[in-house]
C-alpha cells in the first residue's frame, strides 16, 4: 500500500524521523524539480538508497581511496566478461581482495549521506511511501529482510550526519565560499565502463552491492498500513502505534494521547539549517524497552530538532554514545525507570550501566526516570550524580490517571531537555548561568550570621518553587523558622514559620534526607509529609518537593523545603541549589570555627 504528501506540508527531516520512530518498512520516493531519489526502510532503518544525480559506488570508493582506478578497471572487466552471471561491483572487488567489507560499508554510507544532504535542502516536491515496494530500481530486487540483516544504517544517525554536513555547507555559502555539488566532487572516473558494465544498477545502494547477494529470498510480512493512494496523515501513524501500546485503555483515552502527540507532528516548515539547529545538532539517547515512552519521546523531541536514539541494549548504548562523540555531538543519556527484577531494566543493571557511562563518558549528562513511589532509587540516582530524576507514571498503580499523568510527564521532560540543550548550544546563556551562580556564591560568602545563611537558601529555593520553608534540625524534630509563599504571597518575602513542627521519630522522607545528608527532588508519598506538613499548610497540586540540607562537619543542621503550590511541577536545577547549600554549610562551619578561636584567645 502507498500514501503520498507534499514537502511543503511536511519536510523530509520530519518524514525520516517519523518513519524511524514508527519503525516502518518500504520505499520512500521523493520527487522534485531536480529529479527523484529513493530511500529503502526496513523496520525504521535505512537499508538502501539511490542518489538523485547518479553518483556511483565505484567512483565513491575511488574518491575515498578505498580502491585505486586500476582496481575499479579490473573489477569492471571481470563484470563485463561474466555477462549475465556477473556479480555486483563491490562483490567483485571483495573477491579480488581489493576491498574490505568495512571500507565497502563506509562507501555505501557516504552514498546514503549524499542522498540525504541533497533532500534536506528541498522545500518543494512530493513524496510517496510504498510499503509493498522494496526496490530502488527495476534492475534491483532484493529481499528487505536480508537487506536489514546484511546492511542497515540507523536512520537517526545517518540523518544527524547529513544535517551536520548541510549546516556546514550553508555556513560556508553564507560566508561567500564556493560549495561544489556532490555530482561534481564525485564525477565518474571511468564513465564509459561504469555505464556499459554496471548499467543502471551502479547507482543503486543495496546489500547486494556489498557482495552479499545470492542469498535465499525470505518471505516477509509487511505491516498493515494506510489504503493505497491515501494522503499522508502523520496522526494516523501515531493512532496505530497508540492502539498497540495502550491496548488496555479505552478508545477515548487513546485518542486523548494521540491528540497530544499530534501537536508535535505539525510541520514547522522547511529545515532552516543552523538557525533551526542553533548551530549544533542535538542528540538524546533513551535507554528503554517501553514502546510507548520510546515512541512518545521521539515524537515530542522532533519539533525541537532533537535526534532521539532509543535502545535497550548495553553494547548498542555505548556504540551510539561513541558515534555521537566521534562527530562532535554531545548527547544527553536518559535511563528509563526500573521495571523488572532481572535483566537490562533491573535496578542493579541500570545503576551499574549508569556508573559505567559516567566513568567512561564523563562529559555526558545523565537523566533518570523513576517510579514515584521508589524514592530510595531516586535518592540513589542523585547520589550517583544524575543531573535530574523524573517521576514516571505507572499503569499498575495509577491506571485511572495514567494518560493525563504521562502527558504531564512528557511535557515536563521536553521542557527540561529543551532548556538543557539551549544551555549547551548557547555560550552566552551558559556564561550567564555561570555568572549568576558565581554571584550567588559571593553573596553567601558575604553573610556573617547563621539566620542570614538559612534565609539566603530559602530565597533561592523560592525562586524556583512557589512555596519554601526553612527548618532547623533538632534531635527529634524539625522546627519551622521562615517561610515564603505559605502564609502570604511570595512577594511579601519571608514570614515566621515557628508554629511548624515535624517529628523525626518515624520513618519519612525528611529523616532519610537528614540521615544521608543528600538532597531530594521528586514525588513523595511520605505519611509524615502528608499528615504533619500538608495538613498544616495545605497540600500542593502535585506531590513534587525538594528538600535541601545544609551541613556542618557532615551533620545536617538546617533543611530547606520547597514545592510548586497550586502550579504544575517543573524541572529545577538541583545541582545549582546543592552547590549553594554546600557553600552555605562551609561558610557556617567557618563562622563557628572562628567563634571557637575567638573564645579560646579570650581565655
Amino acid at each position: 500500500m502507498a500514501f503520498t504528501g507534499e514537502l511543503e506540508q511536511l519536510h523530509i527531516v520530519d518524514i525520516l524521523q517519523l518513519l524511524n520512530t514508527t519503525r516502518k518498512s518500504g520505499t520512500l520516493s521523493v520527487k522534485g524539480a531536480r529529479g527523484e531519489s529513493r530511500i529503502i526502510f526496513s523496520n525504521g532503518h535505512i537499508v538502501g538508497a539511490s542518489h538523485l544525480n547518479k553518483v556511483r559506488i565505484g567512483t565513491v570508493l575511488v574518491k575515498m581511496n578505498a580502491i585505486t582506478l586500476k582496481d575499479l578497471d579490473q573489477a569492471l572487466e571481470i563484470q563485463k566478461k561474466a555477462g549475465s552471471n556477473r556479480k555486483p561491483l563491490i562483490a567483485a572487488l571483495i573477491d579480488l581482495g581489493r576491498l574490505g567489507r568495512d571500507e565497502a560499508a563506509l562507501g555505501l554510507k557516504k552514498l546514503i549521506e549524499m542522498t540525504l544532504v541533497e533532500l534536506i535542502g528541498w522545500t518543494k516536491g512530493t513524496f510517496t511511501l510504498d510499503t509493498e515496494s522494496i526496490v530502488v530500481s527495476s534492475e534491483c530486487s532484493y529481499p528487505i529482510s536480508k537487506m536489514e540483516q546484511e546492511l542497515s544504517l540507523d536512520a537517526q544517525m545517518a540523518l544527524m550526519d547529513a544535517l551536520r554536513i548541510f549546516d556546514e555547507r550553508e555556513r560556508d555559502r553564507q560566508s561567500g565560499k564556493t560549495v561544489p555539488p556532490d555530482e561534481e566532487l564525485f564525477e565518474e572516473v571511468l564513465p564509459s565502463k561504469v555505464v556499459s558494465a554496471a548499467g543502471a544498477k551502479g547507482q543503486v545502494l543495496t546489500a547486494d552491492d556489498l557482495g552479499l547477494g545470492d542469498l535465499e529470498h525470505l518471505e516477509r510480512k509487511m505491516p498493515e498500513f494506510l489504503p493505497v493512494n491515501e494522503i499522508f496523515d502523520p496522526v494516523e501513524i501515531h493512532r496505530q502505534k497508540i492502539k498497540e501500546t495502550l491496548a488496555s485503555f479505552s478508545a477515548e483515552e487513546q485518542e486523548t494521547f494521540v491528540s497530544f502527540l499530534g501537536k508535535s507532528t505539525i510541520s514547522i516548515g522547511a529545515y532552516a539549517g543552523p538557525t533551526r539547529q542553533e548551530g549544533r545538532t542535538k542528540a538524546l539517547i533513551l535507554f528503554s524497552e517501553d514502546d510507548l515512552i520510546k515512541h512518545s519521546v521521539m515524537t515530542i523531541c522532533k519539533d525541537e530538532g532533537v535526534m532521539v536514539f532509543a535502545t535497550g541494549g548495553e553494547k548498542e548504548l555505548e556504540r551510539i554514545i561513541g558515534q555521537c562523540l566521534s562527530i562532535k555531538i554531545l548527547p544527553i543519556v536518559v535511563f528509563d525507570a526500573p521495571e523488572t527484577q532481572e535483566g537490562m531494566l533491573s535496578k542493579e543493571k541500570i545503576i551499574s550501566l549508569r556508573q559505567r557511562v559516567k566513568d567512561k563518558y564523563s562529559q555526558v549528562s545523565i537523566l533518570q526516570a523513576a517510579l514515584p513511589q521508589d524514592y530510595a532509587f531516586t535518592l540513589e540516582s542523585f547520589k550517583d550524580s544524575v543531573r535530574a530524576v523524573f517521576p514516571k507514571p505507572s499503569k499498575e498503580t495509577g491506571k485511572a490517571t495514567f494518560i493525563a499523568d504521562t502527558i504531564i510527564f512528557l511535557e515536563t521532560f521536553k521542557a527540561y531537555i529543551t532548556d538543557m540543550f539551549h544551555g549547551q548550544n548557547d555560550p552566552a546563556a551558559a556564561d550567564n548561568k555561570l555568572s549568576r551562580l558565581k554571584d550567588a556564591i559571593m553573596a553567601i560568602r558575604s553573610l556573617n550570621d547563621p539566620p542570614a545563611l538559612s534565609r539566603a537558601l530559602l530565597q533561592y529555593v523560592s525562586e524556583v518553587c512557589e512555596r519554601a520553608i526553612t527548618f532547623i534540625v533538632r534531635p527529634a524534630e524539625l522546627m519551622g523558622e521562615k517561610a515564603i509563599g505559605v502564609y502570604a504571597e511570595k512577594t511579601a518575602g519571608p514570614t515566621p514559620a515557628t508554629g511548624l513542627k515535624i517529628t523525626l521519630t518515624r520513618p519519612s522522607v525528611f529523616r532519610e534526607v537528614i540521615e544521608k545528608g543528600e538532597r531530594f527532588y521528586g514525588d513523595s508519598d511520605s505519611e509524615v509529609l502528608r499528615t504533619q506538613l500538608f495538613e498544616a499548610v495545605g497540600a500542593p497540586l502535585k506531590p513534587t518537593i525538594i528538600l535541601l540540607p545544609m551541613k556542618v562537619s557532615g551533620k545536617v543542621v538546617a533543611l530547606t523545603y520547597g514545592d510548586f503550590g497550586g502550579k504544575e511541577a517543573s524541572p529545577i536545577q538541583n545541582d545549582v541549589l546543592e552547590i549553594l547549600a554546600n557553600e552555605a554549610g562551609m561558610v557556617l562551619e567557618n563562622m563557628l570555627y572562628r567563634k571557637q578561636l575567638s573564645k579560646a584567645s579570650i581565655k
